[in-house]
C-alpha cells in the first residue's frame, strides 16, 4: 500500500466540505485533480469512501470509519514535521541581546549557560549597555531584542512584559532598619541616603516615589550605577533602594535587604522588539527560554 499525504488531505477536504468543487477551491487544485487523488486512495483500499451523486457527496460506512484515522495520521505528521523544524532551527543560529550592566552580570549569565548547554550550536551575544541605549539598539537592529524596564516604547518598538520586579531596601548589617521585617518609605527619613542619577530608570522611579510620598531624604551621595550603590552601602555610607533582582549582588557584602512597603512598588521587566520584525528561530527560542526561567524564578 502506498498512501500519500496528498491523497489523505484530499479525502479529508472532500469529507469536510461535502463537495469536490469546494475541496478543490480549498486546496487550490482543480476538481479533476482532487477526484483523481480520492480515486487513487479508494484504489489502495479497494473500497468506496464516498457516495457520489450529481448533488451530494457523502461518506460511505468505510469512509466514516477511515475519517478519524486519516485525521489523526495527518495531525501526527504535521506535529512531527513542526517538531523536526523546531529541532533543526535550534541546531544552529545566533542571537544578540541588550541588557543593563546589572542584569547582564547578575541574572543573564546563568540563563545563557543553561541555554548553551541545551543548544550548543546557537551563539548568544550579550551586550551590556546603559538602559537609555537599549531601545536605540533594538530600533536600529543592532540587537534582536532588549531586556529592561521601559516607561515608553514608542511606535517602532513593542514591549512585552515577562517578569515582575519590586523595589527593596539595602542597608548595612547592624543598621537600625535592618531589624525590621519590612520598611516603609517614611522610615527612610533621617538616614543618609545613596541615590541614583536621574538618567537611571531606577533613580527616576525612586524620585517619583519620594515626590508622591512627600518624603524629604538626607541625600548623602548620588551615583550612576547600582553596583556603586551596593559598594557604598557596604561601606556604611548610607542606605539605598534597589530593584529586587539586584539582591544576589548584596550576598557577598555585609548588607541586609528588606521589603519596601507603603507603598510597595512593582515594576514590569519586558522584552523589547522592533515593531513588525520577525525574530529568527534562534532569537525566538532564546526569548522563550528566558521567559520559562523567569516563570520558574517567580
Amino acid at each position: 500500500m502506498n498512501v500519500t499525504v496528498k491523497q489523505i488531505t484530499a479525502f479529508l477536504s472532500v469529507a469536510q466540505c461535502g463537495s469536490f468543487t469546494a475541496a478543490a477551491t480549498r486546496l487550490h487544485l482543480t476538481q479533476s485533480a482532487v477526484s483523481v487523488l480520492v480515486s487513487e486512495l479508494e484504489g489502495q483500499f479497494g473500497l468506496r469512501l464516498f457516495h457520489r451523486t450529481t448533488r451530494l457527496v457523502q461518506l460511505t460506512d468505510a469512509g466514516r470509519e477511515f475519517y478519524p484515522v486519516a485525521e489523526k495520521v495527518l495531525a501526527d505528521l504535521t506535529n512531527a514535521l513542526a517538531s523536526s523544524k523546531e529541532l533543526v532551527a535550534k541546531q544552529r543560529g545566533r542571537v544578540t541581546v541588550a541588557a543593563t550592566p546589572l542584569m547582564a552580570s547578575i541574572w543573564l549569565p546563568k540563563i545563557i549557560g543553561e541555554y548553551a548547554a541545551m543548544y550548543p550550536g546557537i551563539k548568544v551575544i550579550l551586550q551590556d549597555t546603559l538602559a537609555s541605549l537599549i531601545q536605540p539598539k533594538v530600533r536600529d537592529a543592532e540587537v534582536d531584542f532588549g531586556i529592561g524596564t521601559f516607561e515608553r516604547s514608542g511606535r517602532e518598538l513593542v514591549a512585552e512584559p515577562f517578569m515582575a520586579d519590586t523595589l527593596v531596601l539595602a542597608c548595612p548589617a547592624g543598621h537600625p532598619l535592618a531589624g525590621k521585617a519590612s520598611v516603609a518609605w517614611q522610615d527612610l527619613a533621617g538616614h543618609p541616603f545613596i541615590s541614583l542619577t536621574p538618567d537611571n530608570s531606577v533613580g527616576q522611579l525612586i524620585k517619583k516615589c519620594r515626590i508622591d510620598a512627600g518624603l524629604e531624604l538626607q541625600d548623602a551621595y548620588e551615583v550612576a550605577y547600582l553596583s556603586t550603590v551596593v559598594g557604598m552601602v557596604d561601606a556604611g555610607l548610607g542606605v539605598a533602594v534597589l530593584p529586587s533582582y539586584a539582591s544576589p549582588m548584596t550576598r557577598v557584602y555585609k548588607i541586609e535587604v528588606k521589603k519596601m512597603v507603603k507603598p510597595a512598588i512593582r515594576r514590569e521587566i519586558s522584552f523589547i522588539t522592533r515593531q513588525g520584525r520577525t525574530l529568527s528561530p534562534a532569537a525566538e527560542s532564546f526569548k522563550t527560554f528566558i521567559r520559562a526561567c523567569a516563570k520558574g524564578k517567580n
